[in-house]
């Protein structure tokens, strides 16, 4: 089973929130598949709780430092225009934001090669989404 990890859930590995636990041991024991995309939003998220003093700076850039070993070690589905694409019959579907179909397509690109996978995601709407396109769906709690 491939568990995708969207960016709410991805930045859970890096700053303790509920739900990190949970992600910490998939990451640790578990396939992993991101889209490109949770590079610079899992980025901008880790700098931000440093700039709000959740972090230290030296905490930030050692966070940053995993991210990108994760990222490289993790199954990445690269923006691609067949996944930017994919994209249109999702927002028009669903209410989502851009970067949240990305993902959406993301997963749906790695089931779409006949993978078991579990999609994650702490958006609640994000997840319905997920659900009603097929996928299995959870939101790490």
């Amino acid at each position: 089973m491939i568990e995708f990890l969207d960016s709410s859930a991805l930045v859970k590995r890096y700053v303790p929130e509920p739900g990190s636990a949970l992600i910490r041991r998939l990451c640790a024991s578990g396939e992993i598949a991101v889209s490109r995309v949770v590079f610079a939003e899992v980025a901008a998220a880790v700098a931000r709780a440093s700039r709000e003093g959740g972090l230290t700076d030296d905490d930030r850039d050692r966070v940053l430092d995993q991210l990108a070993d994760d990222v490289d070690a993790f199954q990445t589905i690269e923006l691609r225009r067949a996944v930017v694409e994919a994209t249109r019959p999702l927002v028009t579907r669903h209410p989502l934001r851009g970067y949240d179909a990305v993902q959406l397509a993301s997963a749906m690109a790695i089931q779409g090669r006949g993978r078991s996978l579990r999609f994650w995601s702490a958006d609640s709407r994000l997840v319905a989404a997920a659900r009603s396109e097929g996928l299995r769906a959870q939101i790490p709690a």
